[in-house]
């Protein structure tokens, strides 16, 4: 299986990109959006790669996180859930998504183009509690004090989806002790 590709974009396309390896293979990956974000011709690339093999097909699908990448494995778990669905939501704000499944907002992921209101509440049932919500947009990750503090406001029964907005406007390089405070304070 191929799973991490290093290259230079030789070719842009609507839906896919060709990336050139050193050892002169050209490989076609379907980006996810993020990943077609930074492909620009001619420029080196680095990305991680799902590979999808079936009898009359073999698929790459690029991604510039390895976080990216396993939550659109996850994704495909899911029966009636293909690649390309699955590579249209990663290609969104991913935390939106992330709050949409935990809130159990089935409108909001069946706005997503092939995805009616019963396989958005499909999703919304495998999905729930197994997605790491400490996951920020842009594949970074909350501090550790953004962490301990989530935790422990969970502990105290708040929803954890509601922490997390919360939390994402309070000022950076605070303890944990002082985030409980503005969410408290803020909520």
């Amino acid at each position: 299986m191929i799973g991490y590709l290093h290259g230079s974009v030789i070719e842009i396309l609507e839906k896919q990109i060709i990336l050139l390896t050193t050892g002169g293979v050209g490989y076609a990956i379907f980006p996810a959006g993020s990943l077609l974000a930074q492909a620009k011709k001619n420029e080196p690339l680095v990305c991680y790669t799902y590979m999808r093999v079936m009898e009359t097909d073999i698929s790459l699908y690029g991604f510039s996180t390895l976080d990216e990448k396993q939550v659109f494995e996850k994704l495909l778990s899911i029966s009636g859930v293909g690649p390309k669905i699955a590579l249209q939501i990663i290609s969104g704000p991913v935390d939106q998504f992330f709050s949409a499944v935990e809130e159990g907002d089935d409108v909001y992921i069946a706005r997503t183009p092939g995805i009616g209101k019963k396989m958005a509440q499909k999703i919304i049932v495998e999905l729930r509690g197994k997605l790491d919500l400490n996951k920020m947009s842009g594949g970074g990750s909350v501090s550790s004090a953004q962490s301990e503090a989530i935790e422990a406001l969970e502990g105290l029964g708040y929803d954890r989806s509601i922490v997390i907005k919360v939390l994402e406007k309070a000022p950076k390089d605070t303890s944990a002790e002082d985030l409980v405070k503005y969410f408290l304070q803020n909520s």
